[in-house]
């Protein structure tokens, strides 16, 4: 007759892909809120409700985990997909009604300290969103034209969220939110002439 069974070990279900998620997305707030020098590995794994090695585990470094965040957060190319005609309107209502729009400008401008993420904001600012609208554009003067853009949205975005000024307020943003899409329609259009 067998002896009684050992009761089986309560053993927690590891879920690679859930914890990774968890880790950017605590990841994108604090980097996004703090910036690059003022959050530490430990400060994501806490925020995540995970144990701080598993952050270098799965992304090597703090800057591995910025580099990360970045390419989670930045990419243009799903805007591109859409009517041109329609593209003003569409890109400020993505800037607008999006809760989390300023985050990845925020994630940029507070890391711009540290040299590292820096370069990394640097890069993927010129990868995922002024080439791939410059090739969306088209000529004339795709590159000139996707900076304008860019400087556009990211002084709407500054003026509106992250150093607020009053007349962006509730009261005023129907104005500039019509003010916006026809300035960038306009300079979607310049290559239509």
């Amino acid at each position: 007759m067998p002896g009684p069974t050992e009761p089986k070990k309560a053993t927690r279900q590891r879920d690679a892909e859930r914890t990774r998620t968890a880790i950017l997305d605590a990841a994108q707030t604090l980097f996004s809120t703090r910036g690059f020098v003022n959050t530490g590995v430990r400060e994501v794994a806490e925020l995540a409700g995970v144990n701080s090695a598993l952050v270098g585990r799965y992304f090597g470094s703090k800057e591995g985990l910025f580099r990360a965040t970045m390419e989670r957060v930045i990419d243009i190319s799903p805007m591109l997909r859409g009517d041109r005609r329609r593209f003003g309107v569409d890109m400020v209502a993505a800037l607008i009604d999006n809760e989390d729009a300023s985050g990845p400008l925020a994630m940029m401008i507070l890391s711009a300290a540290d040299p590292a993420a820096h370069a990394v904001s640097v890069e993927f600012l010129q990868t995922k969103v002024i080439a791939p609208l410059a090739r969306w554009l088209g000529p004339p003067d795709d590159k000139g034209r996707a900076a304008r853009l860019n400087i556009l949205w990211t002084g709407f975005l500054t003026s509106w969220k992250l150093l607020p000024i009053q007349p962006l307020g509730e009261a005023h943003l129907a104005t500039t939110r019509r003010w916006l899409e026809a300035a960038t329609q306009a300079i979607v259009d310049e290559g239509s002439a």
